[in-house]
């Protein structure tokens, strides 16, 4: 698939064959919503459709709702990813992947302090997973608390010394730190090491990359690395 191969012509085949063989597959057509559809071409809104079809197969399919409120987020449809999303952590109350999505969704609607709350019980049942440890770090420099987003990405910067932690992670939370020579670094890392998180947390269509783009050295980056369409609008 593409976040492997970093091949979208191979990925788009593989998924629309995935689908024609199978179209009540519902994680090949929502990763085909969310990743193919959304975080690589940009398109929105069949996204947010492909997503809307995969949970109509699976209705009481937590993991159905929980793609398909990042789908919404991703849309600007925040109201209704929230409501996908507390539906999906009713569904199955024990999966991290429903609670974290719930922080992210949150965080991406602009309801900060609530994201912030649930990021302590998506961080507790995880371990402190990295996903939710960076998107701790952009929603405390949204809120407008830089120093508490700083010590975030200080402790996944400590922890990288000791286990894996996402290069591309750290890049985010680098960059809700204001810290650009240390994001610029990670991000390099990243492509070489050809992190799969690269293709959604770079992607320009992904809410926490703006401050990536802000800075004029990530985006020749880009350049550099053969990723220039994601500099396209």
């Amino acid at each position: 698939m593409y976040s492997g191969a970093w091949d979208k012509a191979e990925a788009e085949r593989e998924f629309l064959r995935a689908l024609e063989l199978n179209p009540r597959y519902i994680q090949a057509r929502d990763w085909y919503a969310l990743f193919y559809l959304q975080f690589s071409e940009g398109r929105l809104s069949n996204g947010m459709t492909q997503a809307k079809l995969a949970l109509e197969s699976d209705p009481l399919s937590s993991y159905a709702h929980t793609v398909y409120s990042l789908t919404c987020a991703n849309a600007g449809k925040h109201a209704e990813a929230v409501k996908a999303s507390r539906r999906a952590v009713e569904l199955d109350s024990e999966s991290y992947l429903a609670r974290g999505t719930l922080q992210a969704v949150l965080q991406l609607g602009g309801w900060f302090e609530e994201s912030v709350a649930v990021s302590e019980l998506a961080l507790a049942m995880s371990g402190r997973h990295s996903w939710s440890m960076a998107v701790l770090a952009v929603t405390l420099a949204d809120w407008g608390r830089p120093g508490d987003a700083d010590a975030v990405y200080a402790e996944m910067l400590a922890r990288a010394r000791r286990q894996y932690m996402p290069a591309a992670l750290l890049a985010v939370a680098a960059s809700a730190a204001g810290r650009q020579d240390e994001t610029i670094r990670h991000a390099n890392e990243a492509f070489e090491v050809r992190d799969p998180a690269c293709q959604l947390y770079f992607s320009r269509h992904c809410g926490y990359s703006a401050r990536l783009y802000a800075y004029p050295r990530f985006r020749e980056m880009l350049a550099h690395m053969g990723r220039s369409e994601w500099l396209l609008d």
